[in-house]
């Protein structure tokens, strides 16, 4: 295919001036700070507290559930057709809250994604605070998480700035417990 040769005049500026330019990269893999950090386990726990104790709550509905449907089905041709109506709507009714309970607890808006967003939202914003931090005192032009499939098929360990984050974030917790003790 021929690229037309206008292509190369707007290009090639482009490229003399990033060839010129001394670019800092560096990178980080945020599940070695999801696994590090204190803060991520602790919300870990919770969360995973919060998923069984739902889990639990949505089990003990579905056996009810099935209790009922089991229960309706034994007695459908005993009963009259008033009460066999009012029985299928119990059942549905219930059918429904159960969709409902497990949308409004592990659905996209769930109260499980809102505890999740809630315990690490601050975790995230400590991080993001530490890496610009660090990136205006040591020059970084750009840095990199390896751990979201970024597009980065090769990084030099000498870029991984993800133990440098780890201790100035240790440093910086110390520092405020330091800070509250007073």
């Amino acid at each position: 295919m021929k690229r037309p040769w206008w292509c190369l005049v707007l290009a090639g500026p482009l490229c003399w001036s990033a060839a010129g330019a001394d670019l800092k990269l560096g990178y980080i893999d945020s599940e070695a700070l999801r696994a590090n950090l204190p803060d991520f386990r602790t919300a870990q726990i919770q969360l995973e507290r919060l998923h069984q104790q739902y889990e639990s709550e949505t089990t003990e509905r579905k056996n009810k559930l099935e209790k009922l449907g089991e229960d309706f089905h034994q007695q459908e041709l005993l009963i009259s057709e008033a009460r066999r109506a009012e029985l299928k709507a119990q059942l549905d009714e219930q059918k429904k809250q159960l969709q409902d309970f497990t949308q409004k607890t592990f659905g996209a808006d769930g109260e499980l994604m809102k505890k999740n967003v809630e315990l690490s939202g601050p975790i995230f914003e400590k991080i993001n605070t530490a890496i610009q931090e660090m990136a205006k005192e040591d020059g970084y032009d750009f840095i990199f998480d390896v751990a979201t499939g970024s597009n980065i098929v090769y990084a030099d360990e000498r870029y991984d700035l993800t133990e440098k984050l780890l201790k100035r974030m240790k440093e910086a917790d110390e520092q405020k417990r330091k800070e509250g003790a007073r």
